[in-house]
């Protein structure tokens, strides 16, 4: 009996020291959880530091663009009225001399559509457009004297000469 005794002891003793060993391997394990638990925590802390920061950035940037952005659009829309002034005053330059050619027209159209015949004491008539078929193509403005039969012209350059009526 001492030997079943004496295995029995063994067996309690090997049953301790395996009860103690898996205690301390799950103490280790438990130790190596939280290990883990805790350097991942610390990683998705740092990872979500880094993600706030990186999004922060963006934001910055973002906004950094948006005022470079405005910047430009506002420059370009000062440069864009510069250039619009300038276009509108040559525009003007440009139609101030047209503009005083029509209005040369213009008075000639207001004036009333009447048939002119020019008659004499003698009795010859003469209408303006058959005294303008009398001057010579160079003749610019004309002076008529009915009562002394001629019409007096001056030309381009200031040459003159006179023709005669009937």
């Amino acid at each position: 009996m001492a030997t079943k005794k004496k295995v029995t002891e063994e067996v309690k003793d090997t049953a301790k020291k395996v009860s103690d060993k898996v205690a301390a391997e799950k103490i280790e394990a438990k130790k190596t959880v939280r290990a883990a638990a805790r350097s991942t925590k610390a990683k998705a802390a740092e990872s979500k530091e880094k993600s706030a920061a990186k999004k922060a950035e963006k934001q910055e940037v973002k906004a950094a663009v948006s005022a470079e952005a405005k910047d430009v659009k506002d420059a370009t829309k000062i440069e864009a009225k510069k250039k619009a002034t300038a276009a509108k005053r040559k525009v003007k330059e440009a139609v101030a001399p047209a503009a005083e050619a029509v209005k040369k027209p213009v008075a000639k159209a207001k004036a009333r559509k009447v048939n002119l015949v020019f008659e004499s004491l003698l009795g010859g008539s003469i209408t303006p457009e058959e005294i303008v078929g009398k001057l010579p193509k160079e003749a610019v403005s004309a002076y008529i004297k009915i009562e002394e039969n001629t019409i007096y012209w001056v030309g381009k350059n200031k040459e003159m000469g006179s023709v005669e009526i009937w």
